[in-house]
């Protein structure tokens, strides 16, 4: 499968500005309206786990658009700019093609089909082909990526959400289909491109156009961590409409510090330091203000994006594991779609606010990987890892779909709010008793990527409540979360070969309290907490459980 969506994101880039300067703009449509529910889909911040270094700032005040857009006044809707989406994807759509057959010495073992009736038949016209692949965690998950980029051609040309929903997928199958003729049709990408990559790409969208249209040069500036919407805005300049921007009625980033303590059953403890870039912007520009209304929205109502990385140095006690001082990586998105809103709040800032809506989420978690779960070994060429094996934690989930329901109270100098979302997921899961199962039983034969891998595809759900409390410069959050997942049984790329079909499934419980405190108006919060974690699965009849207990204190930079 396409393993190398970062490898061809930047030349892609390259490849959509000489595209865009060429094409004619699309007859006029309407560019979607931003406007939300209440904060909605908060969960636990991940839906997976949330980055612990998180800042508990009060939402800034919306900065007003630039100038340009003030000088301008009303203007039309931007039209969607139909011919230049196709043109950048279709750019991306064969440079990839490109690359993947120029490195066609790669992928060799994934080659099961040849260019013949029969063959392509079977591709297009059954579902022989349509299976789960065979390749490594470091390849498979990076499909959330591809499919964010995917995203960006069709948001930043002023589609809506659901238009660009449907051409990550479009773009995906077509990839699929027709540039890796001779492999199968492969679910999880599929799967991952189109869920992970809208929960990523839309956060990605959101952060990307709030940071645009900012007053500060140096907030501008940090609206290329989007260059896809730089370059498309780049194009538009000359139209006014396309400097008119919504504000959102709360938003809140942060760039945390924080020590760490982590003590582990079974592995020795260690302090590290965790770094951390989180967001989260409320897209209604009435959210929290005087006023009582009810109204559905049909665009993005809320937009959290938030990646961590926890450092310490290799110590001996680690033994095989690999790469850098990177420990442990998480990444969290979420995003509400279409919600329906209430709030009624008086002259005194008193009242409530609700909402309930369909959300989507993204949660990637990886621990320092050991030597072999770091390459992509052969299957089926290469050997299985000696065992007993030693696969450490990591996890893909796409949250899919699931309802969010979200409760403001708003009083004087207080607010509290209350937060429970559920998900149905699509899952590229460790499996945690693995490494018991290993050290008494054979693992060949065992569905491929558990094999080698020690991963699995997974079906399973996710629920969450969280109450936070902001009470003057002091703020309280408590969360906890329960996920559980399965193993789909069937359609494994080699599903002939395996001899030993162990249904494997896992589940993961977390808990998290942290409070903070902020230096009135100087952007700074301290902040300090308990994380605790814990894992159980199943393999066949082996059952292995563990938990894990995480201090931390910090200081967070509010911008």
């Amino acid at each position: 499968m396409d393993c190398r969506p970062l490898g061809r994101a930047a030349t892609s880039l390259l490849a959509v500005f000489l595209a865009g300067t060429v094409v004619p703009a699309a007859p006029a449509a309407e560019r979607p309206v931003f406007s939300l529910a209440a904060a909605a889909a908060a969960g636990d911040g991940e839906s997976g786990p949330a980055p612990v270094a998180f800042s508990l700032a009060e939402g800034t005040a919306p900065e007003a658009s630039g100038p340009a857009a003030e000088a301008a006044g009303p203007a039309a809707p931007m039209p969607k700019k139909w011919r230049r989406f196709l043109v950048q994807e279709g750019i991306m759509a064969v440079y990839s093609t490109i690359k993947y057959w120029s490195e066609y010495h790669t992928w060799i073992e994934d080659w099961q089909f040849e260019l013949t009736f029969a063959d392509q038949y079977k591709r297009f016209l059954t579902t022989q082909a349509i299976t789960f692949d065979s390749n490594a965690y470091a390849t498979n998950w990076t499909h959330v990526l591809g499919g964010a980029l995917y995203y960006q051609m069709a948001r930043t040309n002023y589609l809506t959400w659901a238009e660009s929903v449907l051409a990550s997928f479009a773009c995906s199958a077509i990839y699929e289909y027709v540039s890796e003729w001779r492999e199968v049709i492969s679910i999880n990408d599929m799967a991952l491109t189109t869920f992970g990559g809208y929960s990523l790409g839309e956060t990605w969208f959101q952060v990307g156009d709030y940071l645009h249209h900012r007053r500060s040069p140096v907030l501008r500036a940090l609206g290329f961590v989007n260059p896809v919407n730089e370059l498309n805005q780049w194009l538009d300049r000359k139209n006014p409409a396309s400097q008119a921007y919504p504000e959102p009625g709360w938003a809140a980033m942060a760039i945390s510090v924080a020590g760490w303590h982590s003590a582990e059953a079974g592995r020795p403890s260690y302090g590290a330091a965790r770094v951390e870039i989180e967001t989260e912007l409320v897209r209604i520009p009435e959210y929290g203000r005087t006023g009582t209304f009810k109204k559905l929205l049909r665009d993005t109502s809320l937009s959290e994006l938030a990646a961590g990385v926890t450092l310490k140095e290799r110590r001996p006690e680690d033994g095989n594991v690999v790469g850098g001082p990177a420990e442990e990586i998480d990444v969290t998105a979420r995003v509400v779609g279409l919600s329906w809103y209430s709030q009624s709040i008086d002259e005194l800032g008193r009242g409530s606010a609700f909402s309930i809506g369909l959300g989507s989420a993204l949660s990637y978690v990886r621990k320092r990987p050991i030597i072999y779960d770091a390459r992509g070994a052969r299957v089926h060429i290469e050997p299985p890892p000696a065992t007993p094996t030693d696969f450490r934690d990591k996890m893909t989930v796409a949250h899919m779909f699931g309802p969010v329901v979200d409760w403001t109270l708003f009083g004087r100098g207080v607010r509290v709010r209350a937060v429970a979302d559920a998900y149905a997921d699509f899952a590229l899961m460790n499996a945690f008793a693995f490494n018991a199962y290993s050290q008494g039983s054979d693992i060949e034969g065992m569905k491929t990527t558990l094999c080698y891998y020690g991963y699995y595809y997974a079906y399973g759900g996710t629920a969450s409540a969280r109450v936070d409390v902001d009470w003057g410069n002091l703020g309280v959050r408590a969360l906890v979360s329960g996920h559980a997942w399965g193993s789909w049984q069937g359609r494994d790329r080699f599903q002939d070969s395996i001899t030993n079909n162990a249904r494997a499934s896992d589940t993961r419980t977390r808990f998290l309290v942290r409070a903070g405190w902020r230096f009135g108006a100087v952007p700074l919060r301290v902040f300090a907490g308990i994380e605790g974690i814990h894992r159980w699965g199943k393999v066949g009849d082996v059952r292995a459980a563990g938990s894990e207990t995480r201090t931390f204190a910090g200081l967070s930079y509010l911008f």
